[in-house]
């Protein structure tokens, strides 16, 4: 939603557009679930607005393909890891010096934490009958630490998490502008300037600039013999 002229300028007039609070949000960090749910129920609340569910509807749900088991692809998307970067907190929200990349390193490790949890024949996969024996011991997909499970871009969770609730139907000419709707055009704003300055000014290993260098025009008494 390329809305930062709008935003900015109702910003800096004052003008009679409504700004919200936004309290009707839950601020949903990269490491923070809101206190008295599990992992598991944020996620299924906040992901997919789902607060009743089995097992079964669990599993069935992340199971992509429908294959009746959940490998490392599988379990990567639960955590919201597939993608390569997380831009703000990966809700569409916060600020770009809030985007992190997702290292190999954390997706490896995510993914053998959860094998040593629920893979019991040690297959590198999570069978239907793994998740629901595990799970009718009462056992839940456990907060890692990597967030929520953010899984599109940040320019989808925001229409999932904000704009598809207060915009879409209700609101869609943005007559009344919440702190998310600003937060949400800035950081898309900090991203294109980002992206914009990489593609003006790239970076260059080591290789790549001795092979840049005209080596013939540097004055002998600066060359290493």
């Amino acid at each position: 939603m390329k809305l930062i002229n709008t935003l900015l300028l109702a910003i800096s007039l004052l003008s009679p557009l409504a700004l919200a609070h936004g309290d009707h949000d839950t601020d949903l960090s990269e490491d923070e679930i809101p206190s008295g749910l599990s992992w598991e129920k944020a996620h299924m609340k906040y992901e997919h607005d789902i607060d009743d569910y089995d097992a079964l509807t669990f599993f069935t749900l992340h199971d992509l393909n429908n294959k009746g088991y959940m490998d490392s692809k599988d379990i990567l998307s639960l955590y919201g890891l597939l993608r390569e970067e997380v831009v703000g907190k990966g809700d569409g929200m916060g600020t770009h010096d809030d985007s992190e990349v997702i290292s190999e390193e954390t997706k490896v490790s995510v993914v053998k934490q959860i094998l040593d949890l629920l893979d019991a024949n040690s297959d590198d996969r999570v069978t239907k009958e793994e998740y629901l024996n595990y799970a009718k011991k009462g056992g839940e997909f456990p907060n890692l630490g990597v967030g929520i499970g953010h899984s599109q871009d940040f320019e989808r969770e925001y229409e999932i998490h904000h704009w598809n609730k207060y915009h879409k139907d209700q609101d869609p000419d943005v007559k009344v502008i919440h702190k998310e709707d600003v937060e949400h055009e800035l950081l898309h704003h900090e991203h294109d300037i980002e992206n914009l300055e990489k593609e003006n000014y790239p970076t260059f290993d080591k290789i790549q600039l001795q092979e840049m260098i005209a080596v013939k025009n540097i004055p002998k008494k600066y060359l290493v013999n």
